[in-house]
C-alpha cells in the first residue's frame, strides 16, 4: 500500500499544484470529509461531502502557498482489511503541517474517504525541542556566570517584568499549555489556588482513578512510565502533575487566588489581580490570559430543609474522602453519575450501607466496552505514538462524530444487554446522551449524567446498594430522618451530595467585567460546528479557554500555543478587527 498511497499523494500534489478541480475531485469520495486545525487559516474548520471539500481546499491551498507534499518519516503507512491509514507532511507560508488520510478502495485505486490536517510547528520559531533543545552549558569564560536554580527562581517570580501569558488552573490543561508556550519560549505564569500542583486531584475521593488509561494519558513532551498501572490512581496522578511542572520548568504560583481581570482594549492587554500566599495583592500585564481552570466550576448542592440541625455528616463528593468510616452506618448517596456509583461502590466495600438515590436516568456504559468501542487507538498494543493517534482520533467533523456515537453507543447497548437489563428490572432508568450520542455528547453538552461501571451497576442491579428512583430528598426532620418527595422516610448517618457541579464560565464571568459580555459559552460548540470559543481565538481578542480530559490537552495545545506565539511574532494580529493595532508586549 505505501506505493499505491504516494501515488495518490503526487496526484494530490499535482491536482493542487495545476488547480485542477477535476483532478481533485477523483481522489475523494463524494462523501468525504475533511477537518483542518489551523494547518491553512489560523482557526479550526471542517467540510463535508466532496463537493465542499475539493473547493475549498483548492482555494486554501493557493491561498496559503500550500507545497512540500512528502510522506510522513515519522509513521509509514498501515493497512486493514477495508482501508489504509496515511500521513503526509507539507508547509504553508508560515508554518509546518501534517496531514491525516484514509485511504479506501474505489476500483483500481484508492480514493480519500477522510482528510484531516493540522499545524506542527513554525518555520522561523521552532519549538525548543531535540535539535532546537537548549546546550544547558556554556562553553568559555562567562564572567559572575549565573546558577541554574538561581535562574529558574528569578524566570517564576516576574519581579521585573510581566509574563507574557497568564494561565488560571494547573490541572492538566493549565500545565499542558504552559509546556507548550514554555518549548516556544513564550514567558508563562501558572496560577492555581491550591497549595501544591495536582490537589486538585490529591484532595478528591480516595478511591477515584482515572477512567481513561496510561496509553493516552501522557502530557506534552513527557510520556507516563511503561511500569504504571493501567488506570492511574488519583494521588499517583496528583504527584505526576507535581513532578511534570518541575522537570518542565514550568512557572507555577500555587497557594494563589485570582480575584478580576480587566481587558485594556486600547493597549491589547490584560490587567489582572491575584492574591499571593502571604495576603499581598499583585497585579499582573499578561498580553493573553487562558482560563484552563476545568469545565466546572463550585459544586452544586441542593438546598435541604432541616439540613442545618442534621446529626450525621451531609457533604458533597467534592470534599469527601474516606469511605472507611463509615463502616456499619446508613449511607445515602444523592446522585447516579459516575462520583455516585464510585462511592456508592467504596462505600459498600468498606462495610455502610448504602441508598443511591437517581433523580433522573443515567447512561450506563460497562468498563470494558467503554475501552472496546472508544478507546480502540489507545491500547498496549497500539501501532501509532499518541501524537498521531490523536490526530486520527480527531480527524471527522462534528456531525460524523455524532453519527458514529450513536452507532458505537448501540452497540454497546447490545454487549452491555444483560447487565442493562438487570438495572432495568430493578427500577433504575436509562438513557442514551443527548440524540443517544452517549458519554462524548454528554461531554459536550456540559452534562455528567453518566456511569462508567467498574462494579457498582452489578452491585444496584444484585439489590447489595438499594436505589430509590424518581424522587427527590426533600427534608431532614429529627436531626437524622431523610424525608422524601415521595413521602417516604429513612434513617441516615451520611448524606453524600453526588450532583455535580456548576458550569466554570458562569463562575469565571463576573471576575472579567465587560469583556465577558463578549463571550456567550465557553466549550460546547459553536454555531460552526467547533468548539464554542475554546482552544481557538475566543470572541474577546487576548482571552482563551482551555478545558477537556487529558487526551483533548495533549492535542489541542498545540494549536493555541502555536496560534499564541504566531500573535506575539507578530505573524498575526492581536485582534483580528483590528489588525493594525499591535498592542503592548511590555
Amino acid at each position: 500500500m505505501t506505493e499505491a498511497f504516494s501515488a495518490w499523494l503526487a496526484d494530490l500534489a499535482a491536482a493542487l499544484e495545476t488547480g485542477s478541480e477535476t483532478g481533485l475531485d477523483e481522489l475523494f469520495l463524494e462523501e468525504a470529509t475533511w477537518r483542518d486545525f489551523m494547518a491553512f487559516s489560523w482557526d479550526f474548520s471542517h467540510s463535508v461531502g466532496r463537493a465542499e471539500l475539493v473547493p475549498r481546499l483548492l482555494e486554501l491551498a493557493k491561498d496559503w502557498d500550500a507545497r512540500g507534499f512528502a510522506p510522513s518519516a515519522e509513521q509509514p503507512p498501515i493497512s486493514d482489511e477495508e482501508g489504509t491509514n496515511a500521513f503526509f507532511d507539507f508547509t504553508t507560508k508560515d508554518r509546518r503541517d501534517r496531514a491525516y488520510v484514509r485511504l479506501v478502495p474505489q476500483g483500481e485505486r484508492l480514493v480519500a474517504a477522510v482528510l484531516q490536517t493540522q499545524v506542527v510547528g513554525l518555520l522561523e520559531h521552532p519549538e525548543r525541542i531535540r535539535h532546537h533543545r537548549e546546550e544547558g552549558k556554556v562553553y568559555g569564560t562567562v564572567p559572575r556566570r549565573t546558577r541554574w536554580s538561581d535562574d529558574r527562581r528569578a524566570a517564576a517570580a516576574f519581579a521585573d517584568e510581566d509574563p507574557a501569558v497568564v494561565v488560571l488552573g494547573a490541572g492538566h490543561n493549565g500545565l499542558s499549555i504552559a509546556a507548550r508556550l514554555g518549548a516556544l519560549g513564550v514567558p508563562t505564569l501558572v496560577i492555581d489556588r491550591e497549595e501544591r500542583v495536582g490537589d486538585v486531584w490529591r484532595k478528591r475521593y480516595a478511591a477515584l482513578a482515572l477512567h481513561s488509561t496510561v496509553y493516552g494519558d501522557h502530557l506534552p513532551y513527557l510520556p507516563l512510565p511503561p511500569t504504571w498501572p493501567a488506570h492511574a490512581p488519583k494521588d499517583k496522578f496528583a504527584d505526576f502533575l507535581e513532578s511534570y511542572a518541575k522537570l518542565l520548568d514550568l512557572n507555577v504560583w500555587t497557594g494563589t487566588t485570582f480575584l478580576d481581570a480587566a481587558h485594556d482594549e486600547r493597549e491589547g492587554h490584560w490587567e489582572i489581580r491575584v492574591r499571593r500566599p502571604d495576603g499581598t495583592v499583585r497585579e499582573l500585564r499578561p498580553r493573553h490570559f487562558v482560563v484552563a481552570a476545568g469545565l466546572f466550576g463550585g459544586p452544586k448542592v441542593p438546598e435541604i430543609k432541616g439540613i442545618e440541625s442534621f446529626t450525621g455528616v451531609a457533604v458533597h463528593t467534592d470534599e469527601f474522602q474516606d469511605s472507611a468510616a463509615f463502616a456499619g452506618k446508613k449511607a445515602l448517596v444523592v446522585g447516579a453519575g459516575v462520583s455516585g456509583h464510585e462511592l456508592a461502590h467504596d462505600l459498600y466495600e468498606q462495610g455502610a450501607e448504602v441508598t443511591m438515590l437517581q433523580r433522573s436516568a443515567t447512561y450506563v456504559v460497562d468498563y470494558p466496552t467503554y475501552h472496546r468501542y472508544w478507546s480502540t487507538l489507545f491500547t498496549e498494543d497500539m501501532p501509532y505514538t499518541p501524537d498521531f493517534a490523536d490526530q486520527m482520533t480527531y480527524s471527522l467533523p462534528a456531525v460524523r462524530v455524532d453519527e458514529l456515537n450513536k452507532r458505537l453507543v448501540k452497540l454497546a447497548a447490545e454487549a452491555d444487554r444483560e447487565l442493562l437489563d438487570r438495572l432495568q428490572e430493578r427500577g433504575f432508568k436509562l438513557e442514551w446522551g443527548p440524540d443517544g450520542t452517549g458519554i462524548i455528547g454528554a461531554h459536550m453538552s456540559g452534562m455528567d449524567g453518566y456511569q462508567i461501571n467498574i462494579g457498582a451497576s452489578e452491585l444496584v442491579a444484585g439489590g447489595h446498594i438499594r436505589l430509590k428512583q424518581g424522587a427527590e430528598l426533600a427534608e431532614v426532620r429529627n436531626g437524622n430522618t431523610a424525608v422524601f418527595t415521595d413521602g417516604s422516610e429513612q434513617e441516615v448517618d451520611l448524606v453524600l451530595f453526588a450532583t455535580g457541579y456548576h458550569q466554570l464560565w458562569g463562575h469565571i464571568k463576573p471576575t472579567l467585567g465587560e469583556a465577558a459580555s463578549r463571550i456567550d459559552k465557553a466549550y460546547g460548540r459553536a454555531a460552526d460546528g467547533e468548539y464554542a470559543n475554546t482552544w481557538r481565538r475566543s470572541a474577546q481578542p487576548g482571552l482563551w479557554f482551555g478545558t477537556g480530559f487529558i487526551r483533548m490537552a495533549r492535542f489541542y495545545t498545540t494549536f493555541t500555543a502555536l496560534l499564541i506565539k504566531a500573535i506575539e511574532e507578530g505573524l498575526e494580529p492581536y485582534d483580528p478587527e483590528r489588525p493594525g493595532v499591535t498592542g503592548d508586549p511590555a
